[in-house]
């Protein structure tokens, strides 16, 4: 069965990314595209140490696009920890292409870890989860080792972020413009969503 308009499934490596990843393409859908629709599918975790093998790989692009209605395009998203994030995508592509080359399949690395782009869109977040009103991004968010570690120091005392608890409501709020001209990564993210709603390559901006 397939669907007049852009069906998006993804493959994610966190607990937090599955309901994060689910609001943020909700949001960023529109937000990228003004009028446009997508079917928005929940993200299939599979572990990073997994996901960056191929027969695992292969195994969750096996299960996502068996699913109804067939997704147009597929999603794979982690994190590069102290990794590189070209390596990192390009293992992932290769593997896909040695299973499921007939996939339309974007992969990004979100430089460090998603709260990378939390940091780049702060000024979203001021004045909202005890985090201060004046709230400002850091000039490199993705240059810093310990994104959820910055978020916490600026909570209130006794107070720390949770990636299963805050990650899905962060990312209904951080700033998406900000993000992108702060995070390439981010950018690259917003790009390969574009390519998957349009079949289009964008460039960076």
């Amino acid at each position: 069965m397939s669907a007049p308009y852009p069906v998006i499934a993804s493959i994610v490596e966190g607990h937090g990314e599955e309901r994060a990843l689910l609001g943020l393409l909700q949001r960023i859908v529109p937000h990228l595209l003004p009028g446009a629709y997508a079917d928005i599918q929940r993200p299939h975790r599979v572990p990073r140490d997994r996901m960056l093998k191929r027969d695992p790989l292969a195994q969750a692009l096996t299960v996502v696009t068996a699913r109804s209605p067939r997704p147009t395009g597929v999603l794979v998203l982690l994190d590069t920890d102290d990794d590189c994030a070209l390596e990192l995508v390009q293992r992932l592509r290769g593997h896909a292409q040695a299973t499921h080359a007939h996939v339309p399949l974007v992969a990004v690395a979100a430089v460090r870890e998603f709260e990378a782009w939390f940091l780049a869109g702060a000024t979203g977040l001021a004045g909202h989860f005890g985090l201060p009103d004046d709230l400002a991004p850091p000039s490199d968010p993705e240059a810093i080792r310990g994104a959820k570690e910055w978020i916490s120091r600026r909570m209130p005392p006794g107070a720390t972020y949770q990636e299963t608890a805050h990650q899905p409501s962060f990312a209904q709020r951080f700033d998406l413009d900000a993000a992108r001209s702060g995070a390439p990564s981010f950018d690259k993210f917003c790009r390969d969503v574009l390519f998957l709603l349009t079949g289009e390559r964008h460039p960076r901006q």
